[in-house]
């Protein structure tokens, strides 16, 4: 009698406690899951944008010296990549005179944007410091769709995520004098130099119109194959995609353009468009890819200023 009234007071009292419920252990089990989840993606992210941020300095670095051993030696410099990964810089490393040649690659996940469109990038420094082309472009991606850029215009100068292709507007002063120089003698100006008006950064007209072919005789047709928009939204390129079957076409490109929309219905004989924007400043030509169940279109967009 009285044990079983000690078991009674007992469990009045709270005093004969019990362990977790299966439920409230899976819900902790899924709580932490969810962290752990987080963590890691957000750990994933900020690896890709180290590790893009780091291989950009890197280039942006090895240019600058590259330009500047060019005008020590009074000779010439370059870097060539040699593939979108890959790069390689002849230059006097030692300070002995004599240039050589080492490789340098970018992070892992590191990769040139804009090829295979375009011929991997190349630049040679001369005497003066000076390229022999236009603003050169070097859009890179990481891993994670992040995007950055380097430009080096024709006067040598390295950026990165900048624009140096307009210099900024200064107002021109008069300059006169009685004393050294007669008073008709004045100097005055109002031009301001762009970096690219001597190479070919300014937009080109649309290419012609391609088809691509598939099995059971699909067919595809992108029209226009190529045309040029302006960085940063300034202007929106058109695309109509017809094809001869129906199904959805689905669109993909680089981070730095948009494409509305991201997939369209297509009926056999039929024709749809899509509008293409750049997001950022970043410079060059780009692929953007229109899939079939059967087969690719590919457009060749020229981001110019």
């Amino acid at each position: 009698m009285n044990r079983r009234s000690w078991t009674r007071n007992d469990r009045v009292n709270g005093s004969n406690e019990s362990g977790f419920t299966l439920l409230q252990v899976l819900i902790t089990v899924a709580i932490i899951a969810i962290v752990s989840a987080f963590a890691v993606v957000n750990i994933s992210t900020s690896r890709s944008w180290v590790a893009l941020q780091g291989s950009v300095r890197e280039l942006a670095g090895r240019l600058e010296k590259a330009r500047l051993d060019a005008v020590r030696r009074h000779s010439t410099a370059n870097v060539t990549f040699i593939n979108t990964s890959t790069y390689s810089v002849t230059m006097d490393f030692t300070g002995g005179g004599v240039p050589t040649t080492r490789t340098y690659a970018f992070d892992p996940g590191v990769t040139l944007t804009n090829p295979p469109l375009t011929p991997l990038p190349n630049i040679t420094f001369n005497w003066r410091g000076r390229t022999s082309s236009c603003t050169t472009n070097f859009a890179m991606t990481n891993s994670g769709g992040q995007q950055t850029w380097v430009d080096v215009s024709d006067s040598g100068d390295v950026t990165v995520n900048s624009d140096v292709t307009v210099l900024p507007t200064v107002s021109p002063a008069t300059v006169s004098t009685t004393s050294d120089i007669v008073n008709s003698a004045v100097v005055s100006g109002s031009t301001i130099h762009n970096n690219t008006a001597d190479c070919n950064g300014v937009p080109v007209g649309p290419g012609p119109p391609f088809t691509g072919g598939g099995s059971g005789g699909c067919s595809v047709t992108i029209d226009p194959s190529s045309f040029s928009i302006r960085k940063n939204g300034g202007t929106t390129g058109t695309v109509a995609i017809s094809s001869n079957v129906s199904g959805t076409l689905t669109t993909s490109g680089p981070i730095n353009l948009q494409i509305t929309p991201a997939s369209h219905a297509i009926t056999a004989g039929g024709s749809v468009n899509f509008s293409i924007i750049s997001l950022n400043n970043a410079r060059g030509t780009f692929a953007v890819n229109f899939s079939s169940a059967c087969t690719t279109v590919t457009a060749a967009v020229k981001v110019t200023n």
